[in-house]
């Protein structure tokens, strides 16, 4: 075991100047980004299937999208073309027949001609990789929706089993909340086997996108066929045999029993609009859910509403176009960057900056029950925060772990006003509320605790993403809730109720059980979120030490020597999202700078368990300084966050709050 003598090495009078000079610049970045309400928020990148879906959604229900936004959306897709045409998962991924298709589609039905430059390519692109027969299920349905592909092609959706007993291992409320709420609104969709009307624009497309005729087309011989550009995980023998027979039942189910489903759909729909003040829980499901309102009555008095509510999720700009996040990080990216500025307030600009973020913080904590919750599947709300802001009612384990901390923190080091502490029973709701998304085996679930059995791992109908059927016990979660317990526990003392002190510390027993089971064989622990080794072990590190694993635990040696032993030769850190793909880490290639993000992470895991590794955090911090940018940023770089294996996001801030913490936690560890 290496010797921690050397963490007494007290910090350089060479390189604390250059660090607290950069830590300056970077405290001026974050004033300059932060919002009115005290907020950091940063924008979730992702890719154009989301924009695409609203202008066919626009142009089912006849909704006109104005003249600035068609120009806006036409510049996202021009901006995220790929090399050789067509349009990806994510930025840095090749083309997808999924996303290519969309994006065709939406710039036609945008009144772009077929012979443009963009659209030219993107035809080809679709020809050259065997046309659009092979178009994962999600893209068939919304090519359904106008006439492009007809539902006979589409795997079985059925809303029935909205009306199983709640107790029924296969009732969608076992679902992970984002794949319930998407299978209701594609149920609700497939089981009114809607078609808008065609006009000369569809079916010149129906020319473009199948050569040899639309009516030729052999969709039933090609309906297991998935893209070999967009397939992740291939449907499993069970799913296949589940939709034959599924497809049957259809046949012989009377249609009282359909109308009787989706009337069962349409009220949790209604609910979920209702509950979330239009919001949804995502874009993604809003976009179905606004389907579904024009289908049961195209002048339904919710759909202005509902059309109102997707602008929450829309970021518009002459650089970048029209852009619809998959997520707002409003709460995630503040609570972050309190605790980052924590570590390191003597700036009267870092303590100005947290104290603003402060008063804003609490207003986001979910004081109120959500009435009717538990008949729709729900989880208690109460005391939570969610990922994105006060106008979003969907509250996440992390979220609210990272948010508690975060204020607790800074209200100890007296960098909270009045308005920016939590009360004593808030903390305690708090608490309460992240307690209950504890799974039987010692992790943590993000939204609830899972429902369902595993076995459902294996029904996966969406090609293209993986392990999204269920919650899991996620490595982030799990260490961000113990280290947010275990912190909080100490703080109150003995304040804190009986019950729950001793809840808390069997959850941490728990919860460092099962963190120590999902150490990676390299040492590591492998991403959920985030990509991928670097993210997974800064949290599983973080939650062990919290639970009360001494630094110099084996696991945790082992991390820090995976880490060690990652370092490149420019000083820094980086790992590309195939490693998410192959559940595995894997490097960038030599020649790629290494991420100022990634680095950071591995900076802030270091410093906290391995503080004798002097030399290489130092090579680390050097990086940091020579990539920061004029003004205190650090520059764009690839994206470093994911969901569900394939879904890779950009975060814009964090590549200006972690590499700001990572500085800060340097400065106070080596202040000697």
């Amino acid at each position: 075991m290496v010797s921690r003598a050397r963490a007494q090495v007290p910090l350089s009078d060479e390189l604390r100047p250059r660090i607290e000079t950069a830590y300056a610049a970077a405290l001026e970045h974050l004033a300059q980004v932060q919002q009115p309400n005290g907020a950091l928020a940063g924008e979730v990148v992702w890719n154009p299937m989301l924009p695409c879906q609203y202008v066919i959604l626009c142009h089912v229900l006849g909704h006109e999208i104005t003249p600035e936004r068609r120009r806006r959306i036409a510049l996202a897709l021009a901006r995220q073309e790929r090399d050789g045409g067509g349009w990806g998962m994510h930025p840095d991924s090749p083309a997808y027949l999924f996303h290519t298709t969309l994006g065709y589609v939406a710039l036609r039905l945008l009144g772009h001609d077929a012979d443009e430059p963009m659209l030219r390519r993107a035809s080809a692109w679709i020809r050259e990789h065997g046309g659009v027969l092979a178009i994962p299920q999600w893209g068939r349905i919304w090519l359904a929706l106008i006439g492009l592909y007809p539902w006979q092609g589409v795997h079985p959706i059925v809303p029935e089993l909205w009306l199983l007993p709640d107790a029924a291992p296969l009732h969608p409320r076992r679902l992970y909340c984002h794949m319930r709420l998407i299978y209701l609104g594609l149920s609700f969709v497939y089981g009114h086997r809607f078609v808008a009307p065609t006009d000369h624009v569809v079916a010149a497309l129906r020319c473009e996108l199948y050569p040899e005729g639309y009516d030729r087309a052999d969709f039933a011989g090609h309906r297991d066929d998935i893209a070999a550009t967009d397939l992740f995980e291939a449907p499993s023998a069970g799913l296949r045999a589940a939709f034959a027979v599924l497809r049957r039942a259809e046949r012989l189910s009377p249609a009282a029993l359909r109308q009787r489903a989706l009337e069962r759909a349409l009220e949790h729909i209604r609910f979920e609009f209702r509950s979330t003040n239009y919001v949804c829980l995502s874009p993604v499901n809003g976009l179905l859910f606004c389907l579904a309102l024009h289908i049961t009555d195209p002048r339904h008095p919710e759909l202005p509403k509902a059309l109102r509510g997707l602008e929450y999720w829309f970021w518009e700009d002459d650089v970048d176009g029209t852009r619809i996040a998959g997520a707002r990080s409003d709460i995630w990216d503040t609570a972050f960057a309190i605790q980052a500025l924590s570590e390191w307030p003597g700036p009267p600009r870092a303590r100005e900056l947290v104290r603003r973020m402060c008063r804003w913080l609490p207003t986001a904590q979910i004081q109120e029950e959500i009435v009717g919750g538990a008949a729709h599947y729900r989880e208690p709300a109460y005391g939570g925060w969610g990922f994105a802001n006060e106008h979003h009612p969907w509250p996440v384990s992390d979220c609210t772990a990272e948010a508690t901390e975060a204020l607790l923190r800074a209200d100890q080091g007296g960098l909270a006003d009045e308005g920016g502490r939590l009360q004593h029973g808030r903390v305690l709701a708090a608490i309460d509320f992240v307690l209950r998304r504890r799974n039987d085996d010692g992790g943590f679930g993000s939204y609830e605790p899972r429902r369902g059995s595993m076995l459902l791992r294996r029904y996966n109908p969406a090609e293209i993403y993986g392990n999204c059927m269920l919650e899991y016990s996620y490595t982030e979660c799990s260490g961000s809730n113990l280290r947010a317990l275990a912190y909080a526990a100490r703080l109150l003392g003995r304040e804190l109720p009986s019950d729950r002190a001793a809840a808390i510390k069997q959850a941490l027993a728990d919860g460092r059980a099962f963190l120590l089971r999902q150490q990676h064989a390299s040492g590591a622990w492998l991403g959920f979120w985030g990509i991928n080794a670097t993210y997974g072990t800064m949290f599983a590190v973080g939650g062990l030490i919290a639970s009360g694993i001494s630094r110099n635990h084996p696991a945790l040696v082992r991390a820090c020597r995976f880490l060690v032993d990652r370092q490149r030769a420019d000083g820094g850190w980086g790992e590309t999202y195939v490693g998410n793909l192959e559940e595995r880490p894997r490097g960038i290639p030599d020649d790629a700078p290494s991420s100022a993000t990634q680095t950071a992470w591995a900076l802030l895991t270091l410093l906290e368990a391995a503080p004798h590794e002097r030399a290489t955090i130092e090579r680390g911090v050097r990086f940091l300084l020579d990539r920061q940018g004029p003004g205190g940023k650090w520059p764009d770089e690839p994206a470093t966050g994911v969901f569900f294996n394939t879904a890779v996001l950009d975060y814009v801030l964090y590549r200006q709050v972690f590499p700001s913490w990572a500085l800060a936690r340097y400065l106070r560890t080596y202040q000697a």
